[in-house]
């Protein structure tokens, strides 16, 4: 009898709690707003290459249990790269050598040497100033018995220990020619190596 009595009421109760949750069903909405913040930061550095690079992220907020803001961030930042370029100096240095050469006369005209003695001995220098043939022309007096009369000559560069060209008279006298081909340019000399006899030696260009 007390449930009956009270069973209208708590339908109404119910009802209420029905309206309500329902009414609050209704009107749950959901609300999404996006927003774009963008910033751009450049460091500069001597340029060379530019790679643009974007950078995105998401990020959700959410306010009290319905309510939702998504925020959009887009990031641009350059990057630079640096080239080195090596370079390949060169450097040429000019030297100036002066060289200082002696050069001796001729005797006269074609005739570069002219001498004379008895024994040993080394002729005064001559000049070639380009390659030559020479004559060298040499008359022998004995002053012994002829087994016993020799002479010998050899062609030295100034200045050189090793003679180029040599030649000789053994057991004779009278005038004797001999012929050096293809000297090249330079200062020569003639040394005399010589015994028992008297001696006369000239030497020549042959033109």
């Amino acid at each position: 009898m007390s449930i009956l009595r009270f069973f209208p009421i708590l339908l109404l109760v119910i009802g209420l709690l029905a309206g309500f949750l329902s009414g609050s069903l209704a009107f749950t909405r959901t609300m999404v707003q996006t927003y774009t913040v963008t910033s751009t930061s450049t460091e500069t550095k001597p340029v060379t290459t530019t790679l643009p690079v974007t950078v995105t992220s998401y990020q959700t907020l959410q306010r009290f249990t319905t309510f939702f803001v998504t925020m959009r961030t887009t990031l641009t930042s350059t990057t630079t790269s640096v080239s080195t370029v090596k370079t390949t100096a060169t450097l040429t240095t000019t030297s100036t050598t002066t060289v200082v050469s002696t050069v001796y006369p001729a005797v006269s005209g074609t005739v570069l040497v002219r001498d004379r003695g008895s024994g040993d001995k080394e002729t005064q220098p001559f000049t070639l100033e380009a390659t030559s043939d020479l004559k060298i022309k040499i008359t022998i007096n004995a002053r012994a018995n002829l087994r016993y009369v020799a002479l010998w000559w050899y062609l030295y560069g100034v200045g050189e220990d090793i003679f180029y060209k040599r030649g000789s008279v053994d057991e004779e006298q009278g005038t004797f020619e001999f012929y050096a081909a293809a000297i090249p340019p330079g200062n020569w000399y003639i040394r005399i190596v010589s015994a028992n006899c008297n001696w006369e030696l000239t030497v020549e260009k042959v033109t």
